[in-house]
Formats: structure tokens, C-alpha cells, sequence
């Protein structure tokens, strides 16, 4: 009867070892002559003995009333699923737990084959449907009624939970609006401190750089402080530090702690422009990109100009988000008014960074530079940023909506 199934999937009838089995099927009628009339065949696949998922491969077929229904099985030990069927000994009293195999029967007609529509709408169906659907054809008149009653319960949860998220993201935006709308100079810029007299007082270097960080970056700047041109022009090969920082070195300065704050400043500052051109995928690669740095000023990185969330896959992921790239470039700007005591070319800082000179030119002036274009004895002109005293800060502009905040 099953001569078919036997000569096309090479199965071993009745193999041994088989577990007990837990089979579900819809479309047999399981009254009371359903023992007398069932037939039940279990098989193994033993065409690849070496192959373990397949090997420990089940096929259940039941006959009744001259319906063939057929099943497969795959060992919980693969999939991670356990299915355990208990035994009691009617003369102890206990009940032993023995591992179980669960199958879905499905209908089996010998020789008919799905056409190309019957495949795009089983492709299409999942597990749940198709079953609902099988129930739906075979089942009798309380199961469909309990599946039409699951539908339209189902339905009305599914419109009343779209207007419940279409009210709640509607308040989310107002609310992302609203902070958006009160956010000022200090959740973008750096502290400046406008009612400075001297230019050295305007900025703090320990709102760039904390004692921890200058204290951990001190054996990186005694590198830098015996390095020679020789080692600049390897760098420049190796594209190891931006070319703001490689076009300052190497550094003559006597004062010892003077020194050591420079260099510091332009360490910071490399460290910044990398985290600035790294891409989605690279900021979860920081020990990669973030080689013989120290683990304190990493960490403070990505602190302050980094978030982490949950995707769609429901991991957790870093990224950048528009607000906090501004305040990143923000900082970049301020510390090369630092490092140039307050008057920089910043045409450098645009072919490192890839920012435009003109979005540049206005991120030097939010913080109350102004902006002009140098002509140099060559002839060729430089766009240079200048700072002064007292430092006065315009209103800060954002393009969407055309508003202005201060």
C-alpha cells in the first residue's frame, strides 16, 4: 500500500528505538470505531545514515477509512524542543516521563502534484494559517464556529489597538516636538563662557578633557612630544592621525605640562574626528577602530556622543543620531580654536572630517566666531575662523519650521 513512499524516500519500516509518538490531524474522524479502523505505520529515513538530521528523521503514516495521512518528525535534540509522554504502572503507582516525538498529519493523495498557484499561496500561508484553513475544510460545525468567533474577537482587538498606538505615537511625537523644540546652546555646544575678558578664559579644557583622560593619555604624548618629521611623514603614509593634527607636529615646547596639554588636545582631537567619519556598522567595532587608546577616554567618547537602543530584531544597538553628531562637530570646532589659539584654518579640518566649509563656517559662528577668507602672499586664500572678546552668541537657527530659539 505504501510501496511509493518506500521506493521514493528509502524509509525502514517499524525502525527501532522509535519514541512514542504525539501526532495531531484534523481531517480523520476520531469516533469510537477510530481504533478498529486506523492503521498506523511509523518509518526512519535511512538514506543518509551520516547525515544526524536527517537520520533521526520520522514518518508517520496513518490510514483510515481509506485516507492516507502522512507526517514528519525531527529529534528535540536538534531543535532544541523537548515533547515527553507519561507512563504509569498501574501496580506501583508511579509514572515514568519517556521523550516523545510530536508530528502534524497532513492528507497525502498518491500522484498529485501542487500547481504554481497552489505553491505561491503556500508560500505565502504560514504554519498557523494553513492549519486554520485545513480546520476550516475538515473540521465540523463547532470548530469552525469557534474560529470564526477567534476572528472577529481578533479583529476588533487589532482596530482598537491601532487607534491606542496611533494616539500614543501622536503624544510621542508632540512630546520629541516639544524637547526638541527646548533644547539650547548648552545641549549642542560646549560651555562658553561669554562674559570672559581674555580669550584663555573662554573655553575650559576640562569640559573637552577630563584629569583621568589627560593623566591616561600622558604615555601616548610622549610619543608624539620625541617624534621627528621623519615619523610625521610615516603617519601621513599610514594615515594614522587626521592631517590637522599630523600638519602641527612635531611640537617644540619647553614647559613640560604645557606640552603634555597640547598634545593632548590633538590626541582628543584625532580621537574625535575618527568617531565623526565612522559609519553605522563601525561603532560596534570600537576596540577595532580604537586600537592603543586608552580605555577611559573611549569610554567617555562614547558616553557623551553616542546612544544605544534596540532595533527592530529587538538587539541592542549603538548609533548617532543627528542632535549628537552636531554637538560632536560643535565640540571639534571649539577644540581647534584651543589648539590655534583662537584663529583656524578650518579647510583642513573640512577635508578630514568631509564637512563642507560653508556647514563648518556656521558651526564657528553659533559659538561667535567670524568667518572670513584670508589671502596669503602666494595668492591663494584661506577660509579662517576668529574668535574675540567679549563673545556673543547668535540666536541658534534650525532650518525645519524656520524657527529661532536662543
Amino acid at each position: 500500500k505504501n510501496k511509493s513512499l518506500n521506493e521514493t524516500l528509502r524509509v525502514q519500516e517499524q525502525p527501532p528505538n522509535t519514541p512514542p509518538v504525539i501526532c495531531t490531524t484534523s481531517a480523520v474522524d476520531r469516533g469510537k470505531s477510530f481504533r478498529k479502523k486506523t492503521k498506523i505505520t511509523c518509518y526512519q529515513n535511512t538514506a543518509n545514515p551520516d547525515n544526524p538530521r536527517l537520520a533521526c528523521q520520522r514518518m508517520l503514516v496513518m490510514d483510515c477509512d481509506g485516507i492516507q495521512s502522512v507526517g514528519k518528525s525531527w529529534e528535540s535534540k536538534i531543535y532544541g524542543t523537548q515533547y515527553m509522554v507519561g507512563v504509569l504502572d498501574r501496580t506501583t503507582g508511579e509514572m515514568e516521563l519517556r521523550p516523545a516525538a510530536m508530528i502534524n498529519m497532513k492528507p497525502y493523495v498518491a500522484g498529485w502534484k501542487e500547481t504554481e498557484e497552489e505553491k505561491g499561496e503556500k508560500e505565502e500561508l504560514g504554519f498557523v494559517e494553513r492549519h486554520k484553513k485545513l480546520m476550516m475544510t475538515f473540521g465540523d460545525n463547532r470548530i469552525q464556529r469557534t474560529i470564526r468567533g477567534k476572528d472577529r474577537i481578533r479583529e476588533m482587538e487589532s482596530s482598537t489597538l491601532d487607534e491606542a498606538m496611533q494616539e500614543a505615537v501622536g503624544s510621542v511625537e508632540e512630546a520629541a516636538l516639544t524637547r526638541e523644540t527646548e533644547l539650547s546652546h548648552s545641549a549642542l555646544l560646549p560651555p562658553i563662557n561669554t562674559e570672559a575678558t581674555e580669550l584663555s578664559d573662554v573655553f575650559s579644557i576640562t569640559d573637552f578633557i577630563s584629569e583621568g583622560e589627560l593623566e591616561a593619555l600622558r604615555p601616548f604624548t610622549e610619543v608624539l612630544k620625541e617624534c621627528t618629521q621623519a615619523h610625521v611623514d610615516e603617519w601621513r603614509e599610514q594615515k594614522k592621525y587626521p592631517e590637522f593634527v599630523l600638519s602641527r607636529l612635531p611640537v617644540v615646547i619647553e614647559d613640560e605640562v604645557e606640552a603634555h596639554l597640547h598634545l593632548s588636545q590633538l590626541l582628543y582631537l584625532s580621537y574625535l574626528i575618527r568617531l565623526a567619519t565612522m559609519k553605522q556598522a563601525m561603532l560596534k567595532k570600537r576596540k577595532e577602530y580604537f586600537q592603543n587608546t586608552p580605555t577611559i577616554v573611549t569610554d567617555a567618547l562614547y558616553r557623551k556622543f553616542t546612544s544605544r537602543g534596540q532595533s527592530s530584531t529587538g538587539t541592542l544597538r549603538t548609533s548617532i543620531s543627528d542632535a549628537l553628531r552636531t554637538k560632536m562637530v560643535n565640540h571639534i570646532a571649539a577644540l581647534t580654536l584651543i589648539i590655534d589659539r583662537f584663529r583656524v584654518n578650518y579647510e583642513e579640518l573640512s577635508r578630514d572630517t568631509g564637512i563642507k566649509p560653508r556647514i563648518l563656517a556656521e558651526t564657528y559662528r553659533s559659538m561667535g566666531c567670524s568667518c572670513k577668507k584670508v589671502k596669503k602672499p602666494d595668492g591663494s586664500v584661506r577660509a579662517v575662523a576668529v574668535l574675540a572678546c567679549p563673545v556673543k552668541l547668535p540666536p541658534l537657527v534650525f532650518r525645519k519650521g524656520g524657527q529661532k530659539r536662543h
